[in-house]
């Protein structure tokens, strides 16, 4: 390996390592200050700060190889963006609808309609904008295309999902809280989501609209429609829940078939 790839490899294992440490920072902190009068406000403001991380980080990896903005990431826009926004947008509603379709004809559990009030509706578009927007311009934007240009559009697709679904293990944590079987199952649609939204963000021509419409879209119908797992028990969760149930297998798998139709042959220059 040239020195110039090995270089490119210790960033991209040390952007790993810095995206862990923004996943850990938040509850370890939040953990280390439970029960305290500082609590709700730190919560709130390390939330927060995890994205001002990342951020952060890109911008200093994006610089640090000789880059000068992170929208070289996929933030430009152009003639199509509003193009990559509706189509991001719509196959997240299908491949979420799916999900909730399943969930309403086979007996899976829903939230309750009496809690989706206009407090829950704007705290979630709050969060759920800069997940979507900060997990995209790391997970894709960053990993995904370094990855790529290191070993190539498969594995770059395939290790970046890996690493966004590992990243997302705070959700089961400590061990035993969760059943392990639904674990595997977590993690397994993590990294099929994963590879969803990396080959959006190669089908619109490595533009990150795509996947943050996406991302945003099946983040808000999940939080908004279903009761928040496993924080609050369900029923069948390994067949219903989205994201922890088999349900969000095809779900995702839909939403694909959307992208490629909408998509395909339509790739943007970088």
């Amino acid at each position: 390996m040239g020195e110039g790839r090995s270089i490119a490899l210790v960033r991209v294992v040390l952007f790993s390592l810095v995206m862990l440490l923004a996943v850990e920072l938040s509850p370890l902190v939040a953990a280390a200050l439970y029960g305290s009068d500082m609590y709700d406000v730190a919560n709130t403001l390390l939330f927060f700060g995890t994205f001002v991380l990342m951020y952060f980080a890109a911008v200093i990896f994006v610089r640090w190889e000789g880059g000068r903005s992170v929208t070289e990431l996929g933030l430009t826009i152009g003639s199509r963006t509003n193009l990559m926004l509706t189509v991001g947008a719509v196959s997240g509603m299908v491949a979420a609808g799916f999900v909730v379709l399943i969930a309403l004809l086979f007996g899976g559990q829903l939230r309750p309609a009496s809690e989706i009030t206009s407090d829950l509706l704007v705290g979630e578009v709050i969060i759920t904008i800069p997940v979507a927007v900060f997990e995209e311009l790391c997970y894709r934007g960053y990993l995904m295309s370094r990855m790529t240009d290191l070993w190539g559009l498969p594995t770059g697709i395939i290790i970046s999902s890996l690493v966004f679904s590992l990243l997302h293990f705070n959700w089961w944590l400590p061990l035993g809280f969760v059943p392990y079987h639904l674990v595997a199952i977590f993690t397994f649609n993590m990294f099929l989501g994963g590879i969803v939204l990396g080959l959006s963000y190669h089908l619109s021509g490595n533009k990150l609209w795509a996947p943050i419409a996406f991302h945003f879209v099946w983040n808000i119908i999940a939080y908004i429609l279903f009761p928040v797992y496993p924080s609050v028990p369900v029923v069948a969760p390994e067949l219903f829940q989205i994201e922890w149930g088999l349900s969000t297998m095809p779900g995702f798998l839909l939403g694909l078939l959307v992208l490629l139709v909408f998509l395909r042959g339509r790739v943007e220059k970088k």
